[in-house]
């Protein structure tokens, strides 16, 4: 009798030993040598039972654990990855590899990244080369952490862009279909989640009527009769006190204010309460159309502008 019949007969003998009337086979003698020599199933779950999780094999085990439903490892995966720190370079690949996948810790962490940093999907490395199934997920977010021009801007890129790699590529399309009707092609089923009516009115008509054909004429018209010519302006100090106003969404100083965000600015030393604060910066310059500031009753802080800086001044400021 050969060495390897004897195995199998010890096998054999110690799986008939087990108990039915009280065990019924629930504990089944086994040895993982044994096990992953005759199953690819268990030599591959094997491989995940005993590696310690890192960034090399993380994305592996990631599809392991959801291939074969082990719950316990998934919540592994998911708590290592969530601990990671995601960067403009990392954060796409990150979510289209993980989209797949329920990974709520990891959900979390990518958008709490993106709040904190301005770190946007749109923006990020490699979205040119994107799938429209994600571009799909990112125009479906309530918050895209970008505005409304900059997105609907870089989508229509990786539109033209796609359509460049199809021919290139030497993918055929349809005699009638040029360059503009492959362009519109690409963009169905994303323009109605692009949101036209928080988009400012001079870029509604330098960019999206410039590029009127993705739409017919009645839904171009739709969206100008519905675009606000002014825009709502809110700016916090560091002691969580705003201020609120509307400016015409063609004044210059609106990306201005928004460059300045979390910048620090300077005070009046006139009294423990301010009489007008400023933050300065050299590109910022007086608006093309100048105005006086009129005092009117329940007004205390009028916001203003002048070459090199944007501020804001109290009512009670005699220089006004």
């Amino acid at each position: 009798m050969t060495h390897h019949s004897q195995l199998c007969d010890k096998r054999f003998e110690l799986f008939k030993s087990q108990d039915q009337e009280t065990g019924y086979f629930d504990h089944i003698y086994a040895h993982k040598f044994m096990l992953v020599a005759v199953s690819e199933v268990f030599k591959r779950k094997n491989i995940f039972i005993i590696c310690k999780l890192n960034n090399e094999n993380i994305f592996s085990m990631v599809d392991l654990s959801e291939f074969y439903q082990v719950k316990e490892f998934q919540q592994k995966c998911d708590e290592f990855l969530s601990k990671k720190e995601y960067t403009k370079e990392n954060i796409l690949v990150c979510f289209e590899t993980l989209s797949h996948y329920s990974l709520p810790k990891v959900e979390k962490t990518l958008f709490k990244t993106m709040k904190e940093t301005g770190i946007n999907l749109v923006e990020a490395d490699g979205f040119m080369e994107t799938s429209k199934e994600i571009v799909m997920k990112i125009v479906s977010f309530e918050d895209r952490f970008v505005s409304e021009e900059k997105l609907f801007a870089k989508i229509f890129e990786w539109a033209e862009n796609q359509v460049n790699k199809k021919k290139e590529a030497g993918e055929s399309y349809e005699e009638s279909l040029n360059l503009k009707d492959a362009i519109k092609s690409e963009m169905i089923g994303i323009l109605p989640f692009i949101r036209f009516k928080k988009m400012s009115l001079k870029f509604l008509h330098t960019f999206v009527v410039k590029n009127g054909f993705l739409f017919s004429y009645d839904e171009l018209s739709e969206i100008l009769e519905n675009a606000n010519p002014y825009v709502k302006v809110k700016i916090t100090n560091s002691h969580g006190k705003s201020i609120i106003g509307l400016l015409s969404s063609t004044f210059d100083a609106i990306e201005d204010i928004k460059y300045l965000r979390n910048r620090s600015c300077i005070t009046s030393k006139i009294s423990d309460s301010p009489e007008w604060v400023q933050r300065r910066e050299q590109q910022i310059r007086n608006p093309s159309v100048s105005s006086r500031i009129k005092k009117r009753d329940g007004v205390e802080w009028y916001l203003y502008g002048c070459t090199g800086g944007i501020g804001a001044v109290r009512n009670s400021y005699e220089n006004i």
